[in-house]
């Protein structure tokens, strides 16, 4: 069974969980932006976690599959088009599992909320592994180049529990597609402030440390303000424009430690920047803190200008 990627979008890259434990080689960590959307898909379609979905930026993908498939679109919420070998078109949405006839094109538009999709097909994802991953660090440039049209993905046979046996013959979701308990979207603000001035901002919560010591108490208060995710984003970084500079004790440099995902690095600008899946492995500005799992996830599906503000998480 394969995918013949028709058109790829903005950005159409291979990620799984990750290469951890390769620091010392100079290789971070990368896997999925939004690791939560990215394990959905997987556990929607019996396929084992450590397989490998696509992550696309801003949708755009059409793929045609050559052998029935079942599939699960996750993550940024937008539409999807399924359209079969004899022209009939059928729509769908983000959240749902769907089976696919074979010559059967699977289209992803662009999100109208969030910014990446990932699409798991049951089986995962089948391209060569390097150092154990079969995810894209677009930093280094290791594993699978982005998708262009024309590249035939092939599918694998990573499916887990009661799918497990005969999963080829089984047959996948009805027709008509599974919805997905539960929100699949990213989870951004979608109310207002309460005094009617546009979006809340999403909350992103912050373990102190390792270097918050180097930071006064004025710093947590200048975080704790709205500030907006800046046009410096992608899976490297997004630096936070705040509402103020962000104070330090020093403006002196430290020497380069270890960098981890969410760490919130704090430059002498006041700037924060907070590192994605493919940072650094390390850096020499100090790190106040680091968000939670669930947070990154969070600042990963937002778009420049969206309003955001950091939480102090209590020791």
């Amino acid at each position: 069974m394969s995918l013949m990627i028709l058109r790829a979008g903005p950005a159409a890259l291979v990620q799984d969980r990750g290469r951890p434990g390769h620091a010392a080689l100079g290789v971070t960590g990368s896997g999925a932006a939004d690791r939560a959307a990215a394990a959905l898909a997987l556990r929607c379609l019996g396929t084992d976690p450590g397989a490998a979905v696509l992550e696309l930026l801003l949708g755009g993908l059409v793929l045609m599959t050559d052998s029935p498939a079942v599939v699960a679109v996750t993550g940024a919420r937008g539409l999807v088009v399924v359209t079969t070998s004899s022209g009939s078109r059928r729509t769908a949405a983000t959240g749902e599992v769907l089976r696919l006839d074979a010559g059967s094109t699977l289209e992803i538009g662009r999100p109208d909320a969030g910014v990446r999709t990932y699409l798991g097909v049951r089986g995962g994802i089948e391209v060569p592994p390097v150092l154990g991953s079969r995810s894209r660090d677009t930093l280094s440039g290791l594993g699978p180049a982005p998708l262009v049209a024309g590249d035939v993905l092939a599918v694998g046979d990573a499916v887990v529990g009661p799918w497990a046996d005969h999963w080829h013959a089984a047959g996948g979701a009805p027709r008509g597609g599974l919805g997905l308990r539960g929100g699949t979207g990213p989870r951004v603000g979608t109310g207002t402030d309460g005094r009617g001035r546009g979006p809340a901002p999403v909350v992103l919560d912050v373990i102190p440390g390792p270097r918050d010591d180097l930071f006064p108490p004025g710093a947590w208060r200048v975080l704790a303000e709205t500030g907006h995710v800046s046009g410096h984003a992608d899976r490297v970084g997004v630096r936070i424009d705040p509402a103020g500079p962000v104070p330090r004790s020093s403006t002196r440099e430290i020497p380069s430690e270890g960098m981890v995902r969410g760490a919130v690095q704090v430059p002498a600008d006041g700037s924060p920047v907070v590192f994605g899946p493919d940072h650094p492995v390390t850096g020499g500005y100090p790190v106040i803190g680091v968000l939670t799992s669930r947070s990154s996830d969070a600042l990963s599906q937002l778009l420049p200008g969206a309003p955001v503000s950091f939480r102090r998480m209590s020791e």
